[in-house]
């Protein structure tokens, strides 16, 4: 009986510790969001977020290809909110996003045309 009794209560301590999980189809801020830049410019650009305020480089992708860079969640900002500046190295030349929402776990692919006159912004 006392077997009984302490086996019992193991499993009640221990299922009473246990998180309760979220579904897995909502946001939570452990998901990693991440940006895909796709650079058919002919020269190389540097990559900012504008949040809260503030401007953070991301980092560059080399001209006429692609990087994919891990946001971290400071990125995110408490607002949740950001726009995208691709700025030419070496160059006057820059451009800017829409300021658009976004929340952990969200990606996003931006794909810059090659005068980085014109992008294609794309949140999922």
């Amino acid at each position: 009986m006392r077997k009984l009794f302490a086996l019992l209560l193991i499993v009640c301590v221990a299922t009473s510790c246990s998180r309760n999980r979220r579904p897995s189809d909502t946001l939570d801020g452990d998901n990693e969001s991440t940006l895909h830049v796709e650079n058919q410019h002919y020269g190389d650009v540097d990559i900012f977020v504008i949040h809260d305020g503030s401007r953070t480089r991301i980092g560059t992708v080399t001209a006429t290809t692609e990087q994919t860079f891990t946001l971290n969640p400071r990125v995110i900002g408490t607002v949740g909110t950001m726009q995208l500046i691709a700025h030419g190295v070496g160059t006057a030349g820059s451009l800017s996003s829409e300021q658009f929402a976004i929340r952990p776990g969200m990606q996003i692919s931006w794909t810059l045309d090659s005068r980085l006159s014109r992008a294609t912004l794309a949140i999922y």
